[in-house]
């Protein structure tokens, strides 16, 4: 079931209005699965808007489904940055994939036409 298909607007604000839009989840999902949803989806916003090698004008896709017991998040940018990857945690940053890794049953990235696509799961069950 599909819980929420947004477009976030790149810039240094987007972490922000992604973690508004998960708010709206609060009937769908507990509040501690709700909590980790937003941390992590701030995250991967932030690296789109980071890394991802956006044009000022692209935006971001956040996309959350509910299959059973699991919730699927999908953040998707048509930059051409890195391919995301772990890496050593510094004064800049660096902890933002090893929080999803951590916290996330699953994740992963993938290139799609167009761009990447970066997802996680998580039992959702409430």
């Amino acid at each position: 079931m599909l819980l929420v298909q947004a477009e976030i607007s790149n810039g240094p604000y987007a972490a922000r209005e992604a973690r508004r839009t998960i708010a709206a989840l609060e009937s769908s999902l507990s509040t501690q699965v709700l909590d980790d949803v937003t941390l992590l989806v701030s995250e991967l916003v932030t690296n789109s808007y980071r890394h991802g090698g956006l044009a000022s004008d692209d935006s971001i896709g956040l996309r959350v489904e509910l299959a059973g017991a699991t919730v699927r998040i999908e953040v998707t940018d048509r930059g051409a940055g890195a391919t995301p990857a772990i890496r050593d945690p510094g004064d800049d940053g660096g902890w933002g994939l090893r929080i999803v890794e951590s916290v996330a049953d699953r994740w992963g990235s993938e290139e799609v036409p167009g761009g990447r696509v970066v997802w996680f799961e998580m039992e959702a069950v409430t």
